[in-house]
């Protein structure tokens, strides 16, 4: 099993010390922490398939490996799995399950969520026969940054985070993100949840992602049957970890296991169950190599440190291995403008206080591409994005969506136009919903704001440089493309909307009759 045992006292002086990453995280890599088992799962695939009059398919299944089948699924027409069927040898009406006529409301309820899973790769697995017993999966666009603590403390409307990630400047110096993971100062989502796996472990994780996947689906396994609760809540890293390391074979083989994992829970709740799964952002499943951020602002004149004492400094976290980054300074536009001569770098933005048109709430933010600056400006009629007349770029092209939205009269006569028509029109877009997440980005979403985000192409990251060595990275995530923020979600009590943001998510959800808590749990 995982180890449980305290943080060995080596470790944890180091992380107190402030030592190097490279000493800490070899110090990890040395405990003796053991995924143990896995989960029961349903075989993997059907001994027999049938497709019945008026378009139903029957699934048969050798669940106890006796070489007969002895389950069936029977799927409706439109794919999903309406019924069980149980002794096929000699059925009674008691072994025919009919999952229409089961009330959600009398079921236990598994939500797991699953860390760094793509919209694409479970939408093509459903379209493919695979989780079945679900509705069609539905996007989830994701915060921006792109990030785990970020999404989901919006999720459960735990926001602000204190950083983008663990390691952040707090005004005063940049933090220890290796102590500050381990003592998961950075997710206040996580109160929410009844399992996650240690910190101190996920280092193990990354090295062997199959068995530890399986070590967390056992555990929420185990524990789903041992609580009894209403709702169980289960969060896994070991998604994050497949696609880092095996990128879309990794994913797909941990999807498989998933779909067979959920099967065996229905099949020994006899269907009085319901399961929730959805992720909190996507991997762009892409290998990807380092941006030297920090070593290029020090060409290029900065002082890069730990603090912001005179004009020229700079403050920058380099903790995880992403496709965003964060900067901190006295001189945002100058930064923001020099960081797009780096090879990689996609847009830049900051926040302009107080430089808003009239009839905005005052802020700006300035969006910079190499070819264009605009601005987002914010009001009770919506947003309003203006590019620079002089330029003739569009950074988050919007240029075609605006035009018709404006034909349409959904523009008002100072070019605001609702949040909700500006969702809709952009969440299939270059840079899905970019303008609510940007300004989300600096208005609430962390308590220490960065005066500079940066969003980077996919084919690189931004990062610590040893990190990047250990993990050799097929994918990634933290920038406003669509692989990397769109999240997926379904569930089995019913079909949520095409298209719904992560802080909309849970009420979504809890509308559809998914009984997620809507307080703070008592841990």
């Amino acid at each position: 099993m995982a180890s449980t045992r305290p943080l060995p006292a080596i470790v944890a002086s180091a992380l107190r010390d402030g030592r190097s990453a490279r000493w800490i995280v070899l110090a990890l890599l040395l405990q003796a922490a053991c995924a143990g088992p896995g989960p029961k799962l349903f075989p993997v695939a059907p001994v027999e398939t049938h497709r019945l009059a008026g378009g139903e398919v029957q699934r048969l299944y050798d669940t106890d490996a006796d070489g007969r089948p002895d389950f069936a699924e029977l799927l409706a027409p439109n794919g999903r799995i309406r019924q069980l069927q149980y002794r096929l040898d000699d059925p009674s009406p008691a072994d025919t399950v009919d999952l229409d006529r089961i009330a959600p409301a009398d079921c236990p309820h598994l939500v797991i969520i699953l860390d760094s899973v793509p919209f694409t790769m479970v939408r093509d697995l459903w379209n493919q026969g695979r989780f079945r017993l679900f509705a069609p999966p539905t996007r989830a666009i994701a915060t921006f940054p792109v990030m785990t603590d970020l999404s989901l403390s919006e999720f459960f409307h735990a926001s602000p985070c204190p950083g983008i990630e663990s390691q952040y400047y707090d005004g005063h110096h940049l933090t220890n993100g290796y102590l500050t993971y381990a003592e998961e100062k950075n997710t206040p989502w996580l109160a929410y949840a009844d399992y996650h796996l240690n910190p101190i472990d996920h280092s193990e994780v990354y090295g062997h992602p199959h068995v530890w996947f399986d070590h967390e689906l056992r555990r929420i396994q185990e524990l789903f049957y041992q609580k009894h609760q209403r709702c169980f809540i289960g969060y896994c890293v070991g998604p994050s970890a497949l696609g880092a390391k095996f990128g879309r074979d990794g994913h797909l083989a941990g999807l498989i296991r998933l779909d067979r994992f959920c099967q065996q829970i229905f099949y020994r709740a006899r269907g009085k169950v319901q399961i929730t799964l959805f992720s909190d952002h996507g991997h762009n499943l892409v290998r990807s190599r380092r941006i030297p951020l920090t070593e290029f602002l020090r060409e290029c004149g900065y002082h890069v440190g730990d603090s912001l004492q005179h004009p020229g400094d700079v403050v920058v976290p380099e903790f995880g291995v992403v496709t965003c980054a964060a900067v901190h300074t006295r001189q945002p536009a100058a930064v923001a403008r020099d960081l797009l001569g780096l090879e990689g770098v996609d847009l830049t933005a900051y926040l302009d206080r107080g430089r808003g048109r009239p009839g905005s709430q005052g802020d700006r933010i300035i969006v910079l591409s190499r070819t264009g600056r605009a601005s987002i400006t914010h009001s009770d009629a919506g947003f309003r994005y203006e590019t620079l007349p002089q330029l003739t770029g569009d950074p988050l092209e919007l240029g075609p969506v605006l035009n018709l939205l404006r034909r349409q009269g959904r523009l008002d006569a100072d070019g605001f136009v609702s949040d909700r028509v500006l969702f809709d029109a952009t969440a299939d877009g270059e840079y899905p919903d970019a303008v609510h997440r940007l300004w989300r980005a600096f208005h609430g979403l962390v308590k220490h704001t960065p005066d500079v985000l940066v969003s980077v192409k996919d084919g690189w990251h931004c990062g610590s440089p040893f990190m990047t060595d250990l993990l050799q990275l097929s994918a990634a995530h933290g920038n406003l493309n669509p692989l990397s923020s769109t999240a997926f979600v379904m569930t089995t009590v019913g079909k949520l909307p095409p298209v719904v943001r992560m802080e909309d998510l849970r009420a979504a959800l809890i509308n559809l009759g998914v009984p997620l808590p809507t307080k703070t749990p008592k841990k």
